[in-house]
């Protein structure tokens, strides 16, 4: 009984049949030999009877399988052809043409064709064979909005099915942003070649991933045939203000008071859609200063979603910020799919290239071994630290050597004065103990600006030795 039961469950065999004819004449050739020779786990072999038919029952398991069919008999050149054969698809419309030895010197077909011969069964796969563009643009952005996709349809032989197919396309994952397929269902071989069908996806307002699902009906066979290959980002939609930013390449800037139109600063302004992918490549943007400076007034998004313009230094000495003297607002602009201006700020300060230097105390008298440690005020000329990236170093005459906050410094970028920003500590240290003749000596605070202007100080003192 167990055994009767499992016989009965494993029923899944398909029919491999069809008609061995003679090449020319298309005459049935009796008592040709039909071997399965690919894959080995389905080789059998049967015989053609007077109509040339054949047939075989096989189990192809639950995967597709590659199958290799020769076919023999004496006095004709042996064929081998080859197909695919997908679970419960019964093969059953093959045409194997063989040529008779006699013939084949006569210039003809050398019997080598790994084309199933015969006319194409139903519709079995469906295969992407184009798409346009994998990546499109939100509508209205001014990019490209539109994909097109084609698929072929083949029988279980993998043959083109050269008969009309209706196929349907649906969305089974996306944004929901009003993107659409259209034609919705198309036809093989109207308006695309014979076995394939055309559609169109057309973006929506909203970005974000879209997979597409290509599907057959066959309702007579209990058969549906899908395939969902096509996956189509949507990207570069409209700008919005919570993704709309702005900023200098530096906030503290040595352009007070100087005309340098080769001196300039980058103000770059980020722009992103509504879920945070950069805007259409070639978007606007508008930007303006208040209280001074000189910007470029607009430019164009890269496909990174960046636009950028220089702050050149053009002898602005702003005032009336709310900030103080020297501080200048930068406000980029653009438009969002409703047409409204949407704006970002941000605040600079023009600070100018010559530094002030202060130093106490203003001399020295170091014993023997000992230091002297100096309080530094360095600043511009309006009290503010120096720009960001000025260069400040100590150097020290012979016998000393010194320590501390500013003996090699890169300044970082500060708008308000203060400890590490314009106020600190140099220690000057005795280098030579051994030394035991009293002498003078000296140290050299240097302030070099980004602009390249270079303020120095020089403290001068005593070193006092033992004899």
């Amino acid at each position: 009984m167990l055994l009767f039961i499992q016989a009965c469950g494993t029923d899944d065999t398909v029919i491999i049949a069809g008609q061995v004819v003679e090449s020319g004449s298309g005459n049935p050739i009796n008592k040709a030999v039909i071997e399965v020779v690919q894959p080995e786990n389905l080789q059998q072999t049967a015989t053609t009877d007077s109509s040339g038919n054949f047939s075989f029952d096989v189990d192809p398991g639950n995967e597709t399988q590659n199958v290799t069919l020769e076919a023999s008999k004496q006095g004709y050149e042996t064929q081998s052809t080859n197909f695919k054969m997908a679970p419960d698809t019964d093969v059953d419309d093959l045409v194997i043409q063989l040529t008779s030895t006699d013939d084949a010197g006569d210039g003809g077909d050398d019997g080598e064709d790994d084309q199933v011969g015969g006319e194409a069964g139903g519709p079995a796969n469906l295969e992407l064979t184009n798409l346009s563009e994998s990546t499109i643009s939100v509508r209205e952005t001014g990019g490209d909005v539109n994909a097109t996709f084609t698929f072929e349809v083949t029988d279980s032989a993998g043959r083109v099915v050269d008969s009309p197919v209706d196929v349907n396309f649906q969305i089974i994952n996306g944004p929901n942003g009003g993107e659409r397929i259209t034609p919705q269902t198309a036809t093989t071989g109207v308006g695309s070649p014979v076995g394939t069908v055309k559609s169109n996806l057309a973006a929506g307002d909203s970005s974000g991933t879209v997979r597409i699902e290509a599907v057959i009906e066959r309702p007579n066979y209990g058969i549906t045939i899908r395939s969902s290959p096509v996956l189509i980002s949507i990207a570069s939609g409209f700008p919005v203000l919570d993704n709309f930013n702005v900023a200098p390449r530096v906030h503290n800037f040595d352009g007070y008071g100087i005309i340098a139109e080769g001196h300039t600063n980058s103000i770059t302004a980020s722009v992103g859609d509504l879920k945070g992918n950069p805007v259409q490549e070639g978007t606007a943007v508008y930007f303006s200063a208040s209280n001074g400076g000189l910007v470029n007034g607009s430019a164009t998004t890269n496909e990174n979603g960046y636009a950028t313009v220089n702050l050149s230094a053009n002898g602005s000495t702003p005032t009336g910020h709310p900030n103080g003297p020297g501080f200048i607002d930068i406000t980029a602009e653009t438009i969002d799919k409703d047409n409204n201006r949407i704006t970002n700020t941000t605040t600079l300060l023009l600070t100018t290239p010559r530094a002030q230097i202060d130093v106490s105390p203003t001399n020295f008298d170091i014993s023997n071994g000992a230091s002297q440690t100096f309080d530094v005020t360095i600043r511009d000329m309006n009290g503010y630290p120096m720009a960001a990236d000025t260069q400040i170093e100590v150097t020290t005459g012979q016998g000393l050597t010194a320590s501390g906050d500013i003996v090699d410094l890169e300044l970082g970028d500060y708008f308000q004065p203060g400890p590490g920003t314009t106020e600190f500590q140099v220690t000057v240290s005795d280098d030579d103990a051994d030394e035991v003749v009293s002498s003078d000596g000296s140290f050299t605070i240097t302030v070099t600006s980004p602009f390249g202007e270079t303020t120095t100080k020089t403290i001068r003192g005593s070193r006092a030795k033992t004899k």
